[in-house]
């Protein structure tokens, strides 16, 4: 990648500002965020700060599969086994897991920020497509296929037998999508917007998020009409850093608020995703929070939820939105909060179970349906992170 950020540095010393969105982590055979270069040798300073430099945003999913996380990685994650695309490209052997996944990375980038002063990995997040056909779909129901001849009918994109791409063809999935909140509606401001990595990615579902982190949000706070304005004033944007921890305040205070795609399913709940590092190993930590769910469900003693149900009848692709709900928000400080250790903080949104592009396909077309993967998915936004350093470091 360094001869890349050597052009991009060059464009931009000619006046064009450009930047370059890395894709496919979980395919990369732990490649992608590796602790050591490419060409060899561990990351040092240089190379921190010209990825941090180069690479502001990160693309968590897309039709071959979702980035985020993985069950190997994150074993007490139990949405973590969402839209797996394990094969890597064209080749059709298993990609290494390690270092193939934007939540370790995340966690490791806090460690790289310690010891070099720069995080590689201080991603925003956003979602495509990498579709090879011409086509757009990202909704489910409008799917009809990511490469072209290779899956282009009904029967061709339900065949479990091995593709092109290094997995059967119903294991792609349909695009992925990418919000970004900007001052306007321009080419200017929303690339202006990127760059401050004020962006999320969903898995294809329009659902409408907004995350602000502080040190004294209250419920007031996300109650007002302007709560939008109290968050920029006092705290930041996801996808920044939180000021400096001020005098009296025990605990970062997130305002986060989610509205469901009005073609889509309503809303199951919001999580807040934390990484950071035991105290007394230094270890990787990920802690999981639920921290609004929908039909008046409230988390057990022992940190389960229920689940929110499921209304799909996969005979015919069809759901209600009897269950969920159509917005939710929350008020929420970090109850394990440590003021020396470093941390980050994002958002995923899920939806209640919806039918696949492979059930819509089954069912319109009067084939079985697909014995690779689940006949429904809880759809999902993840936020851009909110950074956490220590005072004077």
């Amino acid at each position: 990648p360094e001869d890349l950020w050597t052009y991009l540095e060059v464009q931009r010393n000619m006046g064009i500002e450009t930047f370059a969105i890395p894709h496919n982590s979980n395919v990369s055979d732990g490649w992608m965020f590796s602790p050591n270069k490419f060409h060899g040798g561990p990351i040092d300073e240089r190379y921190a700060r010209r990825r941090q430099l180069n690479e502001p945003l990160f693309e968590i999913a897309q039709t071959k599969g979702q980035s985020d996380a993985h069950p190997v990685l994150s074993p007490n994650d139990e949405f973590a086994e969402f839209e797996m695309f394990s094969n890597m490209i064209n080749v059709g052997v298993p990609s290494a897991v390690k270092y193939g996944f934007f939540r370790q990375a995340l966690a490791d980038g806090l460690k790289f920020e310690k010891q070099l002063g720069y995080n590689p990995f201080k991603y925003g997040l956003v979602g495509g497509a990498d579709f090879h056909s011409g086509y757009q779909g990202n909704e489910e129901w409008g799917f009809n296929g990511a490469h072209g001849i290779v899956d282009d009918t009904p029967e061709k994109r339900l065949n479990p037998a091995p593709s092109p791409t290094g997995e059967a063809n119903p294991i792609v999935s349909a695009a992925a999508t990418t919000a970004v909140w900007a001052d306007e509606n321009t080419r200017a401001g929303i690339f202006d917007g990127m760059m401050r990595k004020e962006t999320y990615g969903t898995s294809g579902t329009l659902i409408r998020l907004r995350l602000f982190g502080g040190w004294s949000f209250t419920q007031s706070d996300l109650d007002g009409d302007d709560w939008v304005s109290t968050g920029y004033a006092d705290g930041i944007p996801m996808g920044g850093d939180l000021p400096a921890m001020p005098a009296g305040a025990s605990a970062p205070t997130f305002m986060v608020k989610a509205l469901k795609d009005p073609e889509s399913g309503n809303l199951d709940r919001i999580q807040i995703i934390k990484v950071g590092s035991d105290a007394r190993t230094n270890q990787p930590v990920e802690w999981i929070y639920d921290v609004a769910l929908s039909d008046g469900r409230t988390v057990a003693a022992d940190g389960t939820v229920p689940p929110v149900g499921n209304t799909v009848d996969v005979t015919t692709a069809r759901y209600t939105n009897d269950i969920g709900d159509t917005e939710l928000s929350a008020v929420w400080t970090d109850p394990d909060f440590d003021p020396t250790l470093r941390a980050a903080y994002y958002v995923r949104v899920l939806e209640i179970p919806t039918p696949r592009w492979s059930t819509y396909d089954a069912a319109r077309n009067n084939l079985p349906l697909s014995t690779l993967v689940p006949a429904t998915i809880q759809e999902r936004a993840w936020s851009s992170p909110i950074w956490y350093t220590p005072t004077g470091n």
